[in-house]
């Protein structure tokens, strides 16, 4: 008796978890903001030391130029405007389901830390660590509060690069093209060195690839360990869809999102398909 008692109970489970009636997602309602800060303003609140925005009325908004979908970027994500870019620190993974290429992102930073790291100002939370400046904004509630996802909408166009005079401050975080730019050396034959280990990320797996511009400029394509394409071959893609390998001397289109470490200019892929011949 008892074993059918059990039975019963089992199916009935059985039946009422079928009969179970789950609510569909939320439909997606764009955020219709009004800016009233660019990037350039709310960059130029930050002197040397970590700031947090106090300003209670501050909107900012922008559209997405970056992509994590590829592994070279990790918990963040890159907005511009038509004044300059910064990266938004977001302590989440797998952004690219969320946050667009080209969507507009309008961000609230009050409550929120402005930081640099090697000369790069980015948006975060206050951080805990002496070594950073700020850190992510994995907090639920304070991304709900303070990131709003707007209308998705046609991708940035990057600014051509060809000389050291089309760089400034404003161009720091923003999407380029480095055109014509030449291969001049690398410390790997791949984009990167795979790193198989999720926990930490060893700075010998990154690739340094540098590339000159027509004046003589470097700048170092600097790859993650943990980007899909690491394993890569250093190539590039031609006008048919091939690829060919990349050697000393050769000449590229490369889009990415312009970065700097201290002196160092460094380009940011979104994936190794933005790398095309330009031969």
């Amino acid at each position: 008796m008892k074993n059918i008692t059990l039975l019963s109970i089992i199916l009935l489970t059985l039946i009422f978890a079928g009969c179970t009636e789950y609510d569909e997602p939320a439909e997606f309602v764009p955020a219709q903001m009004q800016a009233n800060m660019t990037v350039k303003q709310l960059k130029a609140l930050f002197t040397s030391s970590p700031l947090m925005v106090e300003n209670e009325d501050a909107v900012v908004a922008g559209k997405v130029i970056s992509t994590d979908k590829y592994g070279n970027l990790y918990r963040t994500l890159y907005i511009q405007d038509e004044t300059s870019g910064i990266e938004i620190k977001i302590g989440k993974t797998t952004l690219y389901n969320t946050y667009k290429v080209g969507q507009i992102i309008y961000i609230k930073p009050h409550h929120l830390c402005l930081g640099q790291y090697g000369g790069m100002v980015s948006l975060g939370s206050p951080s805990t660590d002496s070594k950073y400046q700020n850190s992510w904004i994995d907090v639920p509630l304070l991304i709900n509060s303070t990131i709003f996802r707007g209308e998705e909408s046609t991708p940035v166009t990057p600014k051509i690069i060809q000389t050291t005079s089309d760089i400034n401050d404003d161009t720091f975080g923003t999407l380029v093209t480095l055109k014509n730019a030449s291969y001049k050396s690398g410390n790997l034959l791949t984009w990167a060195q795979k790193n198989e280990t999720e926990t930490t990320e060893d700075e010998s797996s990154y690739g340094e690839q540098t590339f000159t511009l027509s004046d003589g400029r470097e700048i170092v394509v600097r790859t993650s360990g943990y980007a899909k394409f690491a394993d890569t071959p250093i190539s590039c893609y031609t006008a048919s869809g091939a690829t060919e390998p990349i050697v000393t001397g050769k000449k590229v289109n490369i889009t990415g999102i312009l970065t700097k470490y201290n002196g160092t200019y460094q380009l940011v892929l979104n994936t190794d398909k933005d790398v095309l011949s330009a031969q």
